[in-house]
């Protein structure tokens, strides 16, 4: 068991992600009492679930799990009725929006600390959740500047405490960052999936379709208010994408094989260190 980082923790939005915290802060003795908050569901065994505006009042610590376009509603409802020692924390993995609605909605927007755990998975909902499931998962840290230093070591050793080890970036670093690492790599596979063809035909398909693929499984609405939501540092990754795209396509065009290969080999020299 952990060292408690807060007394009474409430996570907003048990879902797959919400879920895994509230579960895993429940069995690491990351907070004395854990409860929730979902307006979609009725119970969350074990964890209870109570309102959104009685949790304001009661949580010293407060985890936003919730959709991208749930996240004005949640910070309204919250801010007058917060608990003055109350720190906040996020999953979103946007994270300039985040700050701007704190600063909107919130009495002291330097008690918000935003984090973004990179796990998850293609299912969702608290059916799937797991206290483990950010164990050995990075998480990066997105203070603004304005928070207090106790306050952003507080929520670091939180997410630490999850199983996470973290690295700390400024709000707009992290979106630049995920534009590259997992934004526009969805949206490269939703757009290459339209593509596909017919049952018959993918039938024959091997596991490199299937490894390509996987992310376009994710759901389309979530991922449209991300995408959405990162919009600027998307659209210059996908610029980006199209110029290197565009090279192959040349080399093809010109019957240059040897360009085509140095394309491809600077490709596969950029992703050699995943695997390290």
């Amino acid at each position: 068991m952990g060292t408690p980082c807060f007394e009474r923790l409430v996570v907003i939005g048990v879902g797959l992600v919400g879920g895994s915290v509230a579960l895993g802060a429940r069995a690491r003795g990351l907070a004395r009492e854990v409860r929730g908050v979902d307006a979609q569901r009725s119970q969350a065994d074990p964890i209870p679930l109570i309102p959104l505006a009685e949790a304001a009042g009661w949580a010293d610590g407060i985890v936003i799990s919730v959709p991208p376009a749930a996240l004005e509603g949640v910070l309204a409802e919250l801010g007058p009725k917060l608990r003055p020692e109350a720190l906040l924390t996020d999953t979103l993995s946007v994270k300039g929006p985040v700050g701007e609605a704190a600063r909107r909605h919130l009495p002291h927007p330097e008690q918000c600390v935003g984090a973004h755990p990179i796990a998850g998975g293609d299912r969702s909902g608290f059916e799937h959740a797991d206290p483990d499931l950010f164990e050995n998962a990075a998480c990066i840290i997105t203070p603004e500047g304005s928070e207090p230093p106790a306050a952003v070591d507080r929520i670091e050793q939180f997410w630490q405490g999850l199983g996470t080890f973290t690295a700390r970036k400024r709000p707009a670093e992290h979106d630049a960052l995920m534009a590259k690492l997992s934004h526009s790599p969805h949206a490269i596979a939703f757009a290459f999936a339209r593509g596909l063809p017919g049952k018959d035909e993918l039938g024959l398909a091997g596991g490199g379709l299937r490894d390509f693929t996987r992310i376009a499984r994710a759901n389309p609405v979530l991922w449209s208010e991300i995408l959405w939501m990162n919009r600027q540092y998307v659209e210059d990754e996908l610029r980006r994408f199209e110029t290197n795209l565009g090279e192959i396509r040349d080399a093809l065009g010109r019957g240059d094989r040897n360009a085509l290969e140095r394309v491809l080999a600077a490709g596969k020299t950029a992703v050699d260190p995943l695997d390290r």
